[in-house]
């Protein structure tokens, strides 16, 4: 009885070390690591060119109403929050007129598109709808 009672108690230990450990390691990842493919930019840049230009502008210059998506002002606004808080705000109101008529992977898309414009380095693997909030958005190095 007392050998099946610590075996549980080391089970467990096992387990709450992992599920503790796993969050952490998945918080270091920053949007300096490649975070998205290039294959996934073009898809993006063409959402965007669709979907977001025509407030956002061409260049993700921004038109005076709609917020610049390139260039200082944007990345100190984004700098040291997450890719998901950008996402939350893409997802709850873009486009204005509709937000659902967006797929959220489409908006995954355009935000590695946005990601690229801004000097981040891509990787090899799409930026998924998952786990965003654990990809730290920092400057590019």
């Amino acid at each position: 009885m007392k050998v099946a009672r610590f075996g549980f108690v080391a089970l467990a230990g096992a387990w709450l070390l992992l599920v503790t450990a796993t969050p952490q390691a998945a918080q270091s990842k920053t949007t300096n690591d490649g975070i998205f493919s290039d294959a996934q930019v073009t898809r993006g840049e063409a959402a965007y060119k669709k979907d977001c230009s025509s407030c956002h502008g061409d260049g993700l210059e921004g038109d005076g109403f709609a917020p610049a998506l390139s260039g200082s002002e944007f990345m100190s606004a984004w700098n040291g929050t997450s890719v998901g808080d950008l996402y939350d705000r893409i997802r709850i109101s873009m486009p204005p007129s509709n937000p659902a008529s967006v797929p959220a992977q489409i908006k995954v898309d355009v935000i590695a598109f946005v990601l690229k414009t801004n000097k981040f380095p891509s990787g090899k693997a799409d930026l998924p709808v998952e786990g965003l909030k654990d990809i730290k958005f920092d400057l590019p190095k």
